[in-house]
């Protein structure tokens, strides 16, 4: 007969969302365990490490980030202005979700894949993905003529995510509330940067 679980996945990470947003990026297991009343044993019983419960709330909140963007992006309608959709609902997000965001900066990729655990390693490797598949897709859309052009990707993803999250970014480590009237300021300068990859040539 299997062990009961007192406590799911979920409820562990969410514990460590609240004890990241109360102790910073550095909270320790033990802040997590005092955050969900739970003895440290049912945690190593989920995850082997302080280092795995952290990186896997870094991809739940990327997942989750990334679901927002998916449901602004799938629309048909004009690519290029649902490209500056996405970078405002980038700025939204972290507004209504500040605990979410802030969990999305305890890693960044590069610095996750140095050192994440082998049995996470393909889920963490691919999980931009689907999101950069989904921003060529439009990137292609609004650029038809630069559609071969190796810098077409980063350039959209500076222009839509860089330059929002740029932004936003000192916001949601010092949890202070994104202001709405950064709506605005992304609205217009995303809009102005991909404005720039009309006069490329392809």
């Amino acid at each position: 007969m299997g062990r009961h679980q007192l406590y799911t996945s979920d409820q562990i990470l969410d514990a460590a969302m609240d004890a990241v947003a109360i102790h910073g990026r550095a909270a320790t297991l033990a802040q997590v365990c005092a955050q969900i009343g739970a003895p440290s044993g049912s945690i190593y019983h989920r995850f082997g490490s302080r280092d795995e419960v952290m990186m896997r709330l870094w991809m739940r909140s990327i997942h989750r980030f990334h679901g927002r963007l998916f449901e602004v992006g799938s629309g048909q309608a004009d690519a290029g202005d649902v490209l500056v959709t996405m970078a405002v609902a980038t700025a939204q997000y972290c507004r209504h979700l500040p605990r979410e965001a802030l969990s999305m900066t305890l890693f960044s990729h590069e610095r996750l894949m140095a050192s994440v655990p082998d049995h996470l390693r393909d889920e963490a490797g691919g999980i931009n993905d689907e999101f950069f598949a989904l921003l060529l897709r439009l990137a292609t859309e609004r650029f038809p003529h630069l559609k071969d052009d190796e810098r077409l990707l980063p350039f959209v993803f500076t222009a839509v995510v860089g330059l929002c999250y740029g932004l936003v970014r000192p916001y949601i480590i010092d949890q202070i509330p994104v202001p709405e009237w950064l709506d605005s300021v992304i609205h217009d300068s995303c809009r102005a940067a991909l404005a720039v990859g009309d006069t490329w040539q392809g």
